[in-house]
C-alpha cells in the first residue's frame, strides 16, 4: 500500500486519473443504456442486442483509424472533434430513436463517433512516471478504470429502470462531453508528441507479433461479446432485470482485486508469461458461468474470473509495448481493440438472438468456449514472436525511482 501512496504523489498522476473519470464513466454506462433504451422502444431483447452489437462494432472498427489520427496529429484535435459528436449522437438516440430501425442506426452512430479516450491515456503514463514505474501505472490505471466500470452498470440500470432509459443515454453523452474536455485540456495530453517511426519498420499488421495478438483479440472479443450480452439477456428473460447491474459490476470488483495484486506483487513476472497464466486461469474460472442462476452465485463466478483477468490487462499492455513497431504508441492498441471490439460486437449481435431462440445459457456457454483459445495462442506466441516479452523481468527494472 505504501508503494501505491508514493506513486499517487508523483506530479501529474492524480490530475490524469481525474481527467479520465467522466469519459470512462460514460463508456461504462453506454452498453446497458443502449440496451435498455432500444428494448424499451422495441420491446425486443434481440433488437436491443443487435443495437448494442452494431454500436460496439462500429466503435471497434474505427478504433484503429482513430489511433492512427492520434499518432499523426497528437491528442487534442481528435478529442475536440469526436467528443461533441459523441454527445450529440447520444442526445439523438434519446430523443429521435423511437422506431426499431432508427434506434439501431443511432446506436451505430454512437459507436462511430466514440472518442479515442482510453487509447490516448495509456501512452501518457510512460511520460509521467517513466519506464521503472510503468507496471504500477498500468495497474493503477486499470484498477481505477474498473472501479468506474463497477459503478457505471449499476447507475445505468438504476436510471433506466427507475427514471427513464432516455435519461440514461443522455447522461452518457453528458459525461463524455465533460470527460473529453478535461482530457483535451490536460497539460500532458496537450504536450504529448507522437513517436517517430523507424525507417523500414513493419506496418502494424505486417508484424508477426501483432498478427498473433490480433488473432487472440478476435477470440477474446467473441468471448466477451457473448458473455456481456448473455448476462443482461439472462436477467431480462428471467424477470430479474434489476440484477443486471450488480452482476456486471462484479466484473469490476474482480479486476480491481487482480490489478492491485499485479502492481504490487508481480514485479518479477515477465509480461508474456503473466499474460498466458492469467488468461488460462480466467478461462478455467469462467467455466461454471452457464450453469449458475442469475444472482449471488453468478456474481461470485464473475468476480473470481475477472480477478484473473485483471493482471492479464496489465501484462497485455506491457507485452504490446515490447513487440509493437515504433511510432504506433496509440495505433497499436487501437488496432487490437478494433479487432477485439469487432469480434465482441459479433458476439453481442449473435448472442442476443441465441439467447432468445435457444437460451441465455447457450450464449454464456459460447463465451466460455471462445475464451479457451486465448491462453493457447499465447503459448504458441511465447515460443516464437512474443519471446522478447517472455524474458524474465529483472527486479531492478521495476524498482522504485529514487526520490
Amino acid at each position: 500500500m505504501r508503494d501505491y501512496l508514493e506513486y499517487l504523489r508523483i506530479p501529474g498522476v492524480k490530475p490524469l486519473l481525474f481527467a479520465s473519470t467522466f469519459g470512462r464513466f460514460a463508456y461504462s454506462m453506454v452498453s446497458l443504456a443502449i440496451f435498455f433504451q432500444v428494448e424499451d422502444v422495441t420491446q425486443s431483447v434481440g433488437t436491443a442486442g443487435l443495437a448494442v452489437g452494431i454500436s460496439a462494432g462500429l466503435g471497434a472498427l474505427t478504433a484503429g483509424p482513430r489511433g492512427h489520427l492520434v499518432d499523426r496529429f497528437g491528442q487534442t484535435r481528435p478529442l475536440l472533434a469526436f467528443v461533441p459528436a459523441y454527445a450529440i449522437s447520444c442526445l439523438l438516440l434519446a430523443t429521435l430513436g423511437q422506431g426499431a430501425v432508427m434506434a439501431v442506426l443511432l446506436s451505430g452512430l454512437i459507436g462511430l463517433t466514440a472518442p479515442p479516450l482510453n487509447i490516448s491515456i495509456r501512452p501518457l503514463w510512460l511520460d509521467i512516471v517513466g519506464q521503472q514505474r510503468v507496471r504500477m501505472a498500468y495497474s493503477v490505471d486499470t484498477a481505477y478504470a474498473n472501479l468506474i466500470m463497477l459503478l457505471g452498470p449499476v447507475v445505468s440500470t438504476l436510471v433506466a429502470l427507475h427514471f427513464s432509459p432516455r435519461l440514461a443515454i443522455a447522461a452518457v453523452g453528458f459525461f463524455m462531453l465533460v470527460g473529453g474536455i478535461l482530457l483535451a485540456v490536460n497539460p500532458h495530453s496537450r504536450a504529448w508528441v507522437p513517436e517517430d517511426k523507424d525507417h523500414g519498420e513493419h506496418g502494424l499488421l505486417r508484424s508477426p507479433a501483432m498478427r498473433l495478438l490480433a488473432l487472440e483479440g478476435a477470440a477474446m472479443g467473441l468471448a466477451a461479446g457473448f458473455v456481456t450480452i448473455g448476462i443482461p439477456a439472462a436477467a431480462t428473460l428471467s424477470g430479474q432485470q434489476e440484477l443486471t447491474g450488480p452482476v456486471m459490476a462484479a466484473m469490476g470488483v474482480g479486476v480491481i482485486i487482480g490489478t492491485i495484486w499485479a502492481g504490487a506483487k508481480a514485479k518479477d513476472i515477465a509480461p508474456a508469461n503473466g499474460l498466458r497464466a492469467s488468461t488460462f486461469l480466467f478461462a478455467i474460472a469462467l467455466l461454471p458461468l452457464p450453469f449458475v442462476p442469475v444472482g449471488p452465485w453468478m456474481m461470485l463466478v464473475v468476480m473470481v474470473a475477472w480477478a484473473f483477468l485483471g493482471p492479464a490487462n496489465v501484462f497485455y499492455l506491457e507485452t504490446i509495448d515490447v513487440v509493437r513497431p515504433r511510432g504506433t504508441a496509440v495505433a497499436a492498441l487501437g488496432t487490437l481493440w478494433m479487432i477485439e471490439g469487432s469480434a465482441a460486437a459479433v458476439g453481442n449481435a449473435v448472442g442476443g438472438n441465441v439467447a432468445v431462440w435457444i437460451g441465455p445459457q447457450a450464449t454464456l456457454a459460447l463465451g466460455c468456449f471462445f475464451v479457451i483459445f486465448s491462453p493457447l495462442i499465447f503459448t504458441v506466441g511465447i515460443r516464437g514472436v512474443l519471446k522478447p516479452a517472455s524474458s524474465a523481468a529483472p527486479r531492478e527494472s521495476w524498482a522504485p525511482v529514487p526520490e
